[in-house]
């Protein structure tokens, strides 16, 4: 059957194509809120409010109270000793002809090598304790 023997078949000929296949009017308003614009704009704060709650209450008994908090850090004004930047300096040496690299060890004997400030060197302007 052919696109023009089904439009000229008895039941399309009756069939209206002016109405919508839902049978709504299609110039209803649907006022522009919720999902597919049904719904209101004035119910739209309450739904919104609703569903921050339940999601507070569905949220909230699940996780856990992290109450404590970590002690701030202090840090010492000294430097390492001789003796620890002289390991530091041994470690580093043979730290990538090693097995296996451990970049945290070597991250935490960078002190040894660094050059800045150099020894003996005497700030202008001293550290506020």
């Amino acid at each position: 059957m052919t696109r023009t023997e089904r439009a000229t078949n008895p039941r399309a000929v009756i069939r209206d194509r002016s109405e919508s296949k839902s049978g709504l009017n299609k110039s209803m308003p649907k006022n522009g809120a919720g999902t597919h614009n049904w719904g209101s704009y004035a119910d739209e704060r309450e739904l919104e409010d609703a569903a921050l709650a339940d999601e507070e209450q569905e949220l909230g008994d699940d996780l856990p109270k992290a109450e404590a908090k970590k002690p701030a850090a202090v840090r010492s004004l000294s430097g390492p000793s001789e003796q620890e930047l002289q390991q530091a300096k041994e470690f580093r040496k043979g730290a990538l002809k090693a097995e296996g690299i451990d970049l945290a060890a070597i991250a935490r004997t960078s002190a040894a090598v660094a050059s800045s400030p150099p020894k003996g060197y005497a700030s202008p302007i001293s550290p506020s304790v």
